[in-house]
C-alpha cells in the first residue's frame, strides 16, 4: 500500500512538471512585459523593461524594443544589440541570449508566463499580444 501511494505521488507529480514545461515554439514569438516584479534589485532596468517588447524569432535572432514616453502609444525604440541570438533550453527551462549576456528564466503559474533575469533578478510577467 505505501509502495502503491509512493507511485501514485510520483505519477501526480511527474505530470504537473511536464503540463508546466513550454517548448521552444511555445516560446518562439512576440513577448509584451506587462508587469515587472523585484524592480528595487535593478530600478533602471526595471523602468526600461516596463512595456518593452521582447521579440524571439523563429530564426534565433533576438531583440528588445523599449517604449518611448513622448505620448506615441505604438513608439518602441530597439535596445538588443545588433545580431543578437537566443537559444531555448527546455530541461532548465531557460532562454540565453548573444551580445546581451541574458539568461531568462520561465517560469508559469496558472495562466501567468513570467521571465526572471537570472542577473538583476527582475521577474517579467510577459503575455503574447493577440
Amino acid at each position: 500500500m505505501k509502495n502503491l501511494i509512493v507511485l501514485f505521488a510520483f505519477v501526480l507529480f511527474a505530470s504537473t512538471v511536464q503540463s508546466q514545461s513550454l517548448t521552444q515554439k511555445d516560446v518562439t514569438g512576440t513577448w509584451l512585459v506587462v508587469n515587472v516584479e523585484n524592480s528595487n534589485s535593478n530600478p533602471k532596468m526595471a523602468a526600461a523593461m516596463a512595456n518593452a517588447v521582447i521579440n524571439l524569432y523563429a530564426d534565433n535572432s533576438f531583440e528588445i524594443k523599449e517604449k518611448n514616453n513622448n505620448g506615441n502609444a505604438y513608439d518602441y525604440s530597439t535596445t538588443s544589440n545588433k545580431n543578437a541570438t537566443w537559444s531555448f533550453n527546455a530541461n532548465t527551462q531557460t532562454i540565453t541570449t548573444t551580445r546581451t549576456k541574458m539568461t531568462l528564466k520561465i517560469s508559469k503559474s496558472g495562466d501567468k508566463v513570467f521571465f526572471t533575469d537570472q542577473d538583476s533578478g527582475l521577474k517579467f510577467e510577459v503575455m503574447k499580444p493577440v
